[in-house]
């Protein structure tokens, strides 16, 4: 059976920091746009840290979306095999019918009078 593979996801740190840094980057440029001119270093660090966690709860959410993903994969998988080995034997039992039918046209045919 073919395996269907997916290239490697980027590691969970990565993404975080990626995230934040995203979203590190429209949060200044969209602090800019508005009224105030300059943000003190506390409003930019307390924004940072919540970007970070918003990135973490996203990461999370991320990880649980994909171990249901795995799970769900190796199921499809195993019904996939138990699908195949069902056709396998419908395959040797119409094998097996097509020779006793075969069998029974050169006999003649099966007996149609009814048992005593």
């Amino acid at each position: 059976m073919a395996s269907h593979r997916r290239p490697k996801q980027p590691n969970r740190t990565r993404v975080t920091v990626l995230t934040a840094t995203a979203a590190a980057a429209v949060a200044l440029s969209s602090q800019a746009a508005q009224a105030d001119p300059k943000p003190s270093k506390d409003e930019v660090k307390a924004k940072v840290d919540n970007l970070y966690e918003e990135a973490e709860a996203a990461t999370e959410k991320y990880n649980g979306a994909k171990e249901k993903q795995d799970k769900l994969e190796k199921q499809v998988s195993n019904l996939q095999d138990s699908v195949a080995r069902g056709q396998d034997e419908l395959n040797k039992l119409r094998d097996g019918l097509g020779t006793m039918a075969t069998a029974q046209y050169r006999s003649g045919g099966m007996d149609r009078r009814p048992r005593s």
